[in-house]
């Protein structure tokens, strides 16, 4: 693989765009014909990097982006990505001007938000917005519980000349589970709403209300666009949706490089706190990696890292930038002793064998979302396409 001169450290992850591409494709085969692909690019790409993935997305037909907030939105817009964004949290009031202008959809579903949209100077585009609708996720949305609000609020933003209501949307909170219950109710409150605006033949064109774990096992209840968010990285929303539906391939994996073995002595202390303590002619290994960057404290006595396709445990408490793993295993599996400059892999697959993201998290206790979106903007992102190196993004190196 080429190296890039761009980044002095051997930490890294790397992002595979062959991946990516073969899961957007993957989904696009699952679901119905003719609904549309959002590719949802928030939280820096959770963790992949918000332009390079929003312009691949873009180059693999994605119909729609998806970010959490406008300054999102910006930067991608701001990179030159013509597809069309949504952002999906929050927009002030005083965001509305430049969404417009750049041609950003934002979600609905304040009042206030619906009046500032009212006082938008008269111009010849109109600002784009998707309603949103509470059917059981208690967070943002009009809530969608029979009232009557939910279309009181759908009809004023439909008489508001400054706006085009382009879409209605709704978001799962259990889809990833195998009881399908709740995910049914929410559907069918959703449904309530989207049946009166097609009987009154409304000028919505966009419902939609599935995520990944909806795009997996429910497709048929997402509506006109599958939101698409940690399955285009190739994890799935838990253990519960069916994998065998949707096959997937791991986009990211961390990796770096040995950078010095040593024997130590019986009983030699290893990190903060000496939680570790050599056995006679231990080799140990260290790593230029910790937790700054993103690979936690949290993981100390648990993890292991890949070294000859061996799993190696992590010995001693974890650093802010480095960390130390004993040897014995990568040594056995060679004919010379593991030397400086092997390559280590903390997530990721190495001769066959695999450390999936999956199990990193659960040993932080926490969710591979969470594992994936923590990692440290310091650890510069390596792009391949074809085991080339084909892009890297290193913001401490950016001019």
């Amino acid at each position: 693989m080429k190296r890039m001169d761009n980044f002095y450290r051997p930490t890294r992850a790397e992002i595979s765009l062959d991946a990516l591409g073969s899961n957007i494709r993957a989904f696009r085969h699952s679901v119905p014909d003719g609904m549309k692909l959002m590719a949802s690019v928030k939280a820096n790409a959770y963790g992949h990097g918000l332009v390079p993935i929003s312009r691949e997305a873009e180059a693999c037909g994605a119909d729609y982006l998806g970010v959490a907030f406008l300054d999102e939105a910006i930067q991608i817009r701001q990179a030159g990505i013509k597809t069309p964004i949504l952002v999906l949290g929050y927009v002030t009031p005083q965001g509305l001007a430049i969404a417009r202008s750049l041609d950003i959809t934002i979600a609905l579903f304040r009042d206030d938000v619906l009046e500032a949209a009212r006082s938008l100077p008269a111009d010849s585009s109109k600002l784009k917005v998707h309603i949103k609708l509470d059917t059981g996720m208690g967070r943002l949305g009009v809530l969608a519980d029979g009232s009557g609000d939910a279309m009181r609020f759908i009809e004023a933003a439909l008489r508001v000349p400054q706006l085009q209501v382009e879409g209605l949307f709704t978001h799962f909170a259990r889809a990833d589970e195998a009881d399908k219950t709740y995910t049914n109710l929410q559907h069918e409150r959703f449904s309530l709403i989207v049946n009166e605006i097609r009987s009154r033949s409304l000028p919505i064109e966009i419902l939609h209300s599935a995520n990944t774990g909806a795009g997996i096992d429910t497709p048929e209840l997402g509506g006109g666009m599958l939101r698409l968010g940690i399955g285009m990285y190739g994890l799935y929303p838990s253990a519960e949706v069916d994998h065998s539906r949707v096959k997937l391939s791991p986009v990211m994996s961390l990796k770096t490089e040995i950078v010095m073995v040593k024997e130590l002595r019986e009983e030699w202390g290893i990190s903060y706190g000496t939680r570790y303590f050599a056995g006679a002619g231990d080799r140990i290994g260290t790593l230029p990696v910790g937790y700054a960057d993103g690979f936690s404290r949290m993981l100390t006595g648990k993890a292991h890292v890949l070294v000859r396709g061996q799993r190696l445990p992590v010995t001693g408490t974890i650093c802010m930038d480095q960390c130390m793993i004993a040897l014995g295993a990568a040594d056995a599996a060679g004919s010379a002793p593991v030397a400086p400059g092997e390559e280590a892999v903390l997530f990721g697959s190495q001769h066959g064998a695999v450390i999936t993201a999956e199990e990193v998290a659960a040993q932080l206790g926490t969710i591979p979302y969470e594992l994936i979106c923590m990692l440290a903007a310091r650890v510069p992102r390596v792009y391949t396409r074809g085991g080339e190196i084909v892009e890297v993004s290193n913001p401490l190196q950016a001019p």
